[in-house]
């Protein structure tokens, strides 16, 4: 196990600017974003990180609007005026920014596109994509309907975000910038290993497997994914599985801070519900683990705890 401090989790952690830095730092990020990164960061680390998506949408878009105007490695990130950055992004609220088609051709430039060779996004092009779509949260199973109507497009989380920074750049002080610091994050994989993974809900603890049904003792989070292996070496994603709880789970197990990388064996790995906000802790949020003793589900003792959790209800 590492050796890292221990730190108080509260609420903000959930949400923190170091745990969204590190979603954004997949081991196979080239140096360039790496650096587009902490300096999207910088510009950011006195804004209010509450338990919403709107700031990490934020570091994402100036994220890739940095790494846009420098992956060529004529410039670093912190060269660019914060003049270009707040004309780049000064788009009209009615319209997607301007800068999507410019992030696009710099990711396919830089090798950080679509791969069509192994059928598969690079990392850095499903960031992008979640911040540029315009479909998120409207499309519902009906609507995929052959005799129902797709919904029209909406404004992508970028458009927003594009404002909001024009807004904060557009009077910048410019020894801000060199004054302001950023958590140093780094980018790789955190990989847990434990014999009993479990997705806790409100009210079920369901032990983690792959899609064989076989048990899962191994998670990795790299950047913005979290995948799963059983010990026959199957290795899957799953839409209960989210790389920001992950790290949750391990920063509340160990102590370590949420950003942390490296490899953790442990008894247990408690990870929250997508059903549950990303704050949650498991053993408040969940019927069968709230109180000062209680068993898990595959422990002595479970039924007879469901047993009474009915009865009280009666």
């Amino acid at each position: 196990m590492p050796d890292n401090p221990m730190v108080k989790l509260d609420g903000q952690s959930a949400y923190g600017l170091d745990l969204e830095m590190s979603l954004l730092l997949p081991s196979s990020a080239p140096a360039p974003w790496c650096a587009a990164v902490h300096e999207a960061a910088c510009f950011l680390a006195d804004r209010p990180w509450e338990g919403d998506s709107r700031a990490s949408v934020d570091l994402t878009t100036l994220s890739l609007l940095l790494f846009a105007r420098t992956y060529a490695g004529d410039r670093v990130p912190r060269d660019v005026p914060v003049a270009e950055l707040y004309e780049a992004l000064d788009s009209p609220m009615d319209q997607e920014p301007r800068i999507v088609d410019e992030i696009d051709r710099a990711l396919a430039e830089a090798g950080q596109g679509y791969d069509p060779a192994a059928m598969r996004s690079t990392p850095l092009w499903s960031i992008f994509n979640a911040a540029r779509d315009r479909y998120a949260g409207r499309l519902g199973g009906s609507a995929l309907a052959d005799d129902v109507e797709p919904p029209a497009p909406g404004p992508s989380p970028m458009r927003a975000a594009a404002g909001r920074l024009a807004q904060l750049l557009a009077d910048y002080p410019a020894e801000a910038r060199e004054q302001t610091t950023a958590p140093q994050v780094a980018p790789g994989p955190l990989v847990i290993e434990s014999d009993r993974i479990q997705i806790v809900t409100a009210g079920s603890i369901m032990p983690l497997r792959c899609l064989q049904n076989d048990p899962v003792r191994t998670v990795r989070v790299d950047g913005p994914e979290a995948t799963k292996e059983c010990d026959e070496g199957h290795i899957s994603a799953h839409w209960s599985l989210e790389a920001a709880r992950v790290r949750m789970a391990v920063a509340r197990a160990t102590g370590a801070r949420p950003s942390v990388q490296g490899r953790f064996e442990l008894q247990e790995l408690l990870i929250v519900s997508t059903d549950l906000p990303r704050h949650s802790d498991p053993r408040q949020a969940n019927v069968f683990l709230r109180g000062p003793e209680h068993p898990v589900v595959g422990r002595d003792g479970v039924f007879e705890q469901i047993g009474r959790v009915i009865d009280g209800r009666r």
